[in-house]
């Protein structure tokens, strides 16, 4: 991937003389960039533009070319990948659109691109994409007009759109915030994000990255990346608003939509999501500070009112304001006019016109041990004292650095001492308000206090996986879409997952000789492919305590696997003891088509459905990972015990979650499962499955 950001030479295929020329756009930017590199033009009218020699062909250039940057019709990119191949061009950045995009019919199209590049062996950013830019060099091959008022800074952009690559490049500089190197990958045929994101985590320039995706390619790989990253990764994916196009038949499939999913491996693995241009720049503003790397934060102020302001954001953020010593503030009170503040933290130092002593207290507030950062307010107005107003916001900015700890520096001062502050101090971030520079504190305290669980630490249980394959072969040979519930129950139990005691009956003599074998009270459910979920149908039969109610209730679901299966042949029902006491909690998995297995849990029985309320992870699942699925969702507390009551098993139920994962890891077939309700008892005594519901691939 390097070789996109530092080739020696480029050539830009499809310049023309014409002024409508888009590719020219590409010739002007390495101009206005100062790429230093030499510069080849390539279209088949020949003639020149801006002092280079336009060849007719790609073979005609008579030196070596590390880089193409490709503008030409989508029809043409074929032959000109072939000429790419044949002059040993071994990276090309494709900016033509037409294909995929416009339709299916487009996909040969692309095909014939990629054969092309695999012949010989040529990696390519595209199609559909406005180029790279990489700000150390002055490449840039964007065919989007830009003039070059950017700062070089520590961010590195990884854009699907152009159109908004492009505009978060124009809010960077009108934040006067620097970037390091732009990638607008498109339509992602060759390299995708990924590819690109594993270079820069290890790129000396790059210190936090940017991703604008609509489309994540492999979110697995995105997750292990991240996992290993020192660096901020902020994500703003979106085009997450549409369901899953099947209809989900389990309360896997209808709880997890594509959004929730891509929060949870976010929160998973370190990522930062941000959702709009306004949370992206306050992520990079916090991230272009030092890090914050605790939670105790000294405010002071050149307004009372602001310190009280700052004091309210910083409790809302969970900072602790630590006191000041009192050597320290006898200091101050030395230096105040009228001494009528008392001083504490927040400091209110509105009473303090001794610049010096001003910079004084930043700097030695920020060399205490037990200070891990500062939110300071400079308030002024431009008229009185703006000469030290300005060198104050200086020495600030540069204490800062010096120290490696943060300073969230509020400016409260009219727009043009506002624009004159940010103009001459790049790549420092300035705040408007202390609940913006609160919350950047905080931003970047949590990336850097952060501790991930990752896939490798999951442990791997002894477990039957020969029993698992032999129900699920059988399953396929009939094939069936969802398994009985006995299947299910036999899977769980070749898992280490214990389920209340149950048996099959293909008739009412067997029903009552079960059920007696089992011992009263029982529950009696229907099977069946046609039975979703069950209780909606009347196809669940609860405490059945007589001789007499288990045989009128097999009557009663024999009837109904008639008429919902009509001449599905014998009426094979599930008894199974009636399980008192105990919670009643929700465990799932299904197969997400971007990120692989996920496991889901929550409150069970109907809650799961009124209330939502649910945890979920990307698997494998650690027990670390699973205890903070189980603490993380609303009713978990009622699972540690409250108003008197013990706790649940939660050692056990953590254990089976982890189970259930390894299950959805080992077994990618099994499209959903619902474990629900599980039952957990008090601390020590277990858990036991009641129902159990999985869904299979269909036998292709």
């Amino acid at each position: 991937m390097k070789q996109f950001f530092y080739p020696k030479s480029v050539a830009v295929v499809g310049v023309s003389a014409s002024p409508t020329n888009l590719a020219r756009a590409i010739v002007y930017h390495l101009e206005e960039f100062n790429y230093t590199g030499k510069v080849y033009l390539v279209g088949p009218r020949g003639g020149s533009y801006m002092g280079h020699k336009i060849y007719p062909t790609i073979l005609d250039i008579p030196d070596p070319v590390d880089l193409a940057a490709v503008l030409t019709p989508a029809v043409t990119l074929p032959e000109i990948m072939e000429s790419c191949g044949q002059k040993g061009i071994k990276r090309v950045v494709i900016e033509s659109a037409g294909f995929s995009e416009l339709g299916d019919e487009r996909k040969g199209l692309e095909e014939q691109v990629i054969a092309a590049a695999r012949k010989h062996s040529i990696r390519f950013i595209g199609p559909n994409c406005i180029g790279v830019i990489n700000k150390e060099t002055g490449l840039a091959v964007p065919f989007m007009p830009f003039r070059d008022n950017f700062h070089l800074g520590p961010l590195s952009i990884i854009s699907q759109s152009g159109g908004v690559g492009g505009a978060m490049l124009n809010t960077l500089a009108g934040e006067h915030l620097g970037f390091n190197k732009f990638a607008s990958i498109g339509n992602k045929l060759d390299t995708d994000e990924n590819d690109l994101l594993e270079y820069l985590l290890e790129d000396p320039g790059t210190e936090a990255i940017f991703l604008y995706l609509e489309g994540i390619a492999n979110g697995r790989r995105l997750m292990e990346l991240a996992f290993r990253s020192s660096k901020p990764i902020l994500l703003h994916n979106s085009n997450t608003s549409e369901a899953s196009t099947h209809i989900a038949r389990s309360h896997s499939g209808s709880l997890s939509a594509a959004e929730e999913v891509v929060d949870a491996a976010c929160h998973q693995c370190g990522i930062q999501r941000v959702r709009d241009t306004c949370s992206t720049i306050r992520a990079i503003k916090a991230h272009s500070l030092p890090p914050m790397r605790g939670s105790r934060l000294a405010v002071v102020s050149r307004s009372g009112g602001h310190a009280v302001i700052a004091a309210d954001a910083a409790a809302k953020y969970g900072f602790i304001l630590q006191p000041f010593p009192e050597d320290f503030l006898r200091m101050v009170e030395k230096h105040l006019r009228a001494g009528v503040i008392r001083l504490g933290n927040p400091m209110d130092l509105g009473d303090l016109f001794d610049f010096e002593v001003f910079r004084q207290i930043v700097s030695d507030t920020l060399a205490r041990g037990d200070i891990d950062g500062m939110l300071v307010v400079v308030n002024y107005n431009g008229i009185f004292f703006e000469d030290d107003s300005r060198s104050l916001v200086s020495s600030i900015k540069e204490t800062s650095i010096q120290a490696q700890k943060p300073v969230a520096l509020c400016v409260v001062t009219t727009e043009e001492e506002w624009r004159l502050n940010r103009l001459n101090h790049p790549n420092f971030p300035m705040f408007t308000e202390p609940e913006e520079a609160a919350q950047a504190l905080s931003i970047s305290r949590d990336f850097f206090s952060r501790r991930l669980t990752t896939f490798a630490e999951a442990e791997t249980f002894a477990v039957d996986k020969k029993g698992v394959e032999t129900i699920l072969a059988a399953a396929k040979d009939r094939k069936a879409r969802q398994l009985t519930t006995a299947e299910a129950f036999q899977i769980l139990s070749h898992y280490g997952i214990p389920s209340a005691d149950w048996a099959l009956a293909k008739g009412a003599t067997e029903a009552s000789s079960q059920a007696a074998s089992l011992g009263f009270p029982i529950a009696m459910k229907v099977m069946g492919e046609g039975f979703v979920h069950k209780s909606d149908v009347g196809g669940v039969l609860l405490d059945l305590k007589t001789d007499v109610e288990i045989r009128d209730a097999y009557e009663h679901l024999a009837n109904l696997i008639e008429k919902t299966e009509p001449g599905a042949g014998e009426s094979i029902v599930l008894l199974q003891e009636m399980v008192p006491g105990g919670h009643e909690v929700f465990v799932g998995a299904k197969q997400d088509p971007v990120f692989g297995p996920v496991v889901l849990s929550g409150l069970g029985g109907v809650y799961v459905e009124i209330f939502g309320d649910v945890a979920i992870r990307v698997a494998p699942v650690a027990a670390a990972e699973a205890h903070e699925m189980f603490a993380g969702i609303r009713g978990g507390k009622l699972l540690q015990g409250v108003r008197g009551q013990p706790p649940a098993d939660l050692d056990t139920l953590i254990q089976v979650t982890q189970r259930i994962s390894q299950l959805i890891c080992d077994f990618p077939q099994i499209l959903e499962l619902d474990v629900n309700p599980l039952k957990v008892f008090r601390a020590g005594q277990g858990c036991l499955a009641v129902d159990c519901r999985m869904i299979i691939a269909e036998d292709d």
